[in-house]
């Protein structure tokens, strides 16, 4: 367990908290359809995949064709 909160950064934590916002919004508004919505947002930032993984960097490369 420690070693699955040793990584987290500032976008994880805040795609975590904006989908529990949304799933709770979601069930309190019974707006059914948005719940799918915030559990990808949780999704990614539990399981490390999307943006959250740290793969959406751009690579600057200057010897392009």
């Amino acid at each position: 367990m420690r070693n699955f909160f040793s990584d987290w950064n500032l976008r994880r934590i805040v795609y975590l908290i904006g989908g529990i916002w949304i799933v709770a919004q979601s069930v309190m508004d019974k707006m059914w359809i948005l719940i799918p919505f915030g559990l990808y947002f949780v999704a990614m930032s539990v399981f490390k995949f999307g943006c959250a993984s740290g793969n959406c960097t751009v690579t600057n490369h200057k010897n392009l064709p």
